[in-house]
């Protein structure tokens, strides 16, 4: 079955749309939808910028800001109808809107393309979920802290090959965990830094021949140094085709999980009756349908096995990134569910 009207936002010349298959395969609406804040901001910020240099008029750019406001409510609500014919967020959000102010909405995309809107988005959303990261880490790093202290001097065996090695205490052990957390900490921020820096301007790799003001884009959404400075991309290619990003991202989550996924195992070891260092409590622990007396660390044998599905996420990304020609390949659609999942 073929659709008779081709996508408006590339269709031009095309005289009839995807076959449903077609459709189905290329639509990423259903895991992209969620950088619809971030590509609201951005649009946002590139509406008011092609006003200050007058490649649109400011009623239009009035109209796209307030209808942009209209349509994040309807996301943020709920009410938003999201369509795999028009593939990803990007399209979605720009039909709706010319569905709500009309003629002005076809104005938003000039001097643009969805391959540095992407790549902007990304880095947004990046930036974004630092504060969810660094409040997980710091609360675990302020739990094991209090372990520590509580034990700093409860003796108990150090393990190599695990085989009771030296004399030790719980506080020392907590503390190694710390320390790997901490180092944690200091990459997810690496990568927070990595992604400060913003690619819109760069179209869909060379730019445009408008008057562009990257450094106002920049600026409105945040890209900016210690000093105030904006921060850009400096080469087009690259930041379209970069995924350095994702890559980095998701190699902090594989390390952060393998180091949760060693402190479960400890856990779980610890709360065996061969070890019987500890006693879970009911609130996560399972029991069985067959032995009344199990009680089960299922919480931290999922952790566990979770850590394996974050570390192929990385492995999933490395291979999709490693064999794509410059610039821009559709390939790179597959580049977030894996970051998302991790």
């Amino acid at each position: 079955m073929t659709d008779t009207t081709s996508n408006q936002m590339w269709g031009g010349r095309f005289s009839a749309g995807p076959d449903a298959i077609m459709e189905a395969i290329n639509a990423s609406i259903g895991f992209d939808k969620r950088l619809a804040a971030q590509d609201i901001a951005g649009s946002q910020a590139h509406a008011a910028m092609l006003a200050a240099k007058d490649i649109i008029t400011d009623s239009d750019a009035r109209a796209i800001l307030e209808g942009l406001e209209q349509v994040l409510g309807e996301i943020n609500d709920g009410s938003f109808a999201f369509s795999t014919r028009l593939e990803d967020i990007h399209m979605n959000i720009e039909a709706r809107l010319k569905q709500v102010i009309g003629e002005p909405a076809g104005r938003l995309h000039t001097a643009r393309s969805r391959n540095d809107q992407v790549a902007t988005d990304f880095k947004l959303w990046v930036r974004d979920q630092f504060d969810a990261f660094e409040n997980g880490l710091v609360a675990l790093i302020k739990a094991l802290l209090a372990q520590a202290t509580a034990g700093f001097d409860w003796v108990m065996p150090g393990f190599t090959h695990l085989q009771t090695a030296q004399p030790v205490t719980w506080g020392h052990h907590m503390m190694a965990y710390v320390e790997m957390l901490g180092r944690d900490h200091e990459r997810f921020s690496t990568v927070s830094n990595h992604a400060n820096v913003c690619p819109l301007g760069s179209g869909a790799i060379a730019g445009s021949t408008l008057p562009l003001d990257r450094v106002h884009v920049a600026k409105a959404l945040g890209f900016v140094d210690e000093t105030g400075e904006a921060c850009l991309t400096p080469n087009g290619m690259d930041a379209v085709a970069d995924r350095d990003l994702f890559v980095e991202f998701a190699s902090a989550c594989s390390l952060c999980s393998l180091h949760l996924s060693r402190l479960a195992e400890d856990l779980i070891l610890w709360n065996s009756s061969e070890f019987g260092y500890l006693r879970l409590s009911d609130s996560f622990t399972t029991g069985s349908s067959l032995m009344p007396q199990k009680k089960n660390p299922d919480c931290f044998e999922l952790i566990r096995g979770k850590t394996g599905r974050v570390i192929g996420n990385l492995s999933n990304l490395l291979v999709t990134i490693k064999g794509l020609p410059l610039t821009y390949n559709r390939d790179l659609q597959e580049d977030k569910p894996p970051v998302f999942d991790s």
